[in-house]
């Protein structure tokens, strides 16, 4: 509860992503330590508030007005660098999962990744640089 208004308190694009991006760090080091210690259900529900996070600070940014062109820009700037600063401890937390945990895990991994292309791309090129699955 007092990571949601740790977030919520923030009224400012930019301290709000920074502040989700925190809790986001701060939940993927949780599954790290908990699947090192096989408590594989607490971890899979770390990696899904992780996933959630991530999810949440991408939509809050890209639904930002037009009038807020940099805010948005330096949002994304700011998701795309803690997702790749993340990427060693999310793919150890993934190669420790047992299989049965990795076909949920997995696909959730994988949409923090397609985030984190996104971003660049949006970023590079407007959107036309880095071609996605989807596309």
């Amino acid at each position: 509860e007092s990571e949601t208004q740790k977030i919520l308190r923030e009224n400012s694009p930019r301290p709000r992503v920074d502040a989700t991006l925190k809790v986001s760090d701060t939940r993927i080091a949780s599954a790290l330590k908990l699947v090192e210690e096989n408590q594989y259900k607490s971890a899979e529900q770390d990696v899904d508030v992780y996933t959630a996070l991530i999810v949440y600070a991408d939509a809050y940014t890209r639904k930002l007005p037009p009038s807020q062109i940099k805010d948005r820009n330096e949002c994304l700037k700011k998701i795309e660098q803690a997702i790749f600063k993340q990427t060693r401890t999310v793919d150890a937390v993934l190669r420790q999962f047992p299989v049965d945990y990795r076909e949920t895990v997995g696909p959730k991994i994988g949409q923090v990744k397609e985030i984190r292309l996104r971003a660049v791309n949006d970023l590079l090129g407007g959107g036309r640089v880095i071609r996605t699955s989807d596309e």
